[in-house]
């Protein structure tokens, strides 16, 4: 595998709203208005979010190295930081809706974004929602006052936006089991201690300690809302990030090893080869 680009929002495009885009994909697909920056057919990290809606056809769409199949009405929920690439075999239409955090935090009312947050903890394993008519009423109505050039525009897309978001979480809290929110807070913030530290520390049970709570609690939490133990979220993670290094960037596997926190590469490798049945090398030169 080449290295994968990062993918910055808008870059080298101007946009009436900062940090908001809707995108028709038969228009990115067209060969003249294809990014210059990346092929959209190519595996790319995203450093905004994104959600792919299907209005039409049939298509397999990658996203963390995952096969997902999506057929009309499906929405697939992209989060900041992962990685994902179009088909460009299939014959679907739709469209992509893209916001940044900043926009997200400058125009979503944080009542709202607590709501929604784990929509977008791609963990969870939520990322494919069927929402058909609620996509098809926030495309046309973006569409729709897009055309005003108000100067409110980027606050009423904010709020249409908030909407959407908030029917979608909906529509998957009522398809997925019941999760505690006081579960679901603990949980994000041992997610987020892992993003920090996960260099430093696989241990479950420091991780417990920060967040003062049991190791037993700790793992309560995980397995209600992931299904899985501390330690093996935790190894799920490295193995994620590891993947990610090892096809976005030209680092050797030895020096992989080292950012990841491993003492010895051959470490790393063992590790990698528990969790994914093939050594980093396989797995770096699979698209080859």
């Amino acid at each position: 595998m080449k290295d994968i680009p990062e993918i910055s929002f808008n870059k080298d495009k101007e946009q009436s709203i900062s940090g908001f885009e809707l995108i028709e994909l038969k228009g990115l697909f067209q060969t003249s208005e294809q990014p210059i920056d990346h092929n959209p057919y190519r595996p790319h990290r995203l450093n905004f979010f994104a959600n792919l809606i299907i209005t039409d056809g049939e298509v397999n769409h990658i996203v963390d190295f995952e096969v997902h199949h999506l057929q009309a009405g499906d929405v697939m929920v992209i989060s900041k930081g992962q990685i994902h690439a179009f088909d460009e075999f299939s014959q679907y239409y739709g469209y992509l809706v893209l916001f940044t955090e900043e926009f997200m935090h400058k125009y979503i009312a944080q009542s709202t974004i607590a709501e929604i947050k784990h929509l977008y903890n791609y963990f969870l394993k939520h990322q494919k929602i069927n929402d058909l008519e609620n996509s098809q009423i926030f495309i046309s109505t973006l569409k729709k006052e897009s055309k005003n050039h108000s100067p409110l525009l980027p606050n009423l897309f904010g709020a249409l936006l908030s909407i959407y978001l908030l029917k979608l979480n909906d529509k998957n809290m009522n398809t997925t089991h019941f999760i505690d929110i006081k579960s679901l807070d603990y949980f994000n913030q041992f997610r987020l201690l892992i993003e920090k530290n996960f260099s430093k520390t696989r241990d479950a049970k420091v991780y417990a300690s920060d967040l003062s709570v049991t190791y037993r609690y700790l793992n309560q939490v995980c397995k209600e809302v992931s299904k899985n133990t501390a330690k093996s979220f935790i190894d799920s993670y490295v193995v994620l990030e590891s993947k990610r290094l090892l096809v976005t960037t030209s680092l050797s596997v030895k020096e992989i090893s080292f950012v990841l926190g491993f003492e010895e590469p051959t470490n790393f490798t063992k590790f990698f080869k528990k969790h994914t049945k093939e050594t980093p090398f396989q797995f770096r030169n699979r698209g080859d």
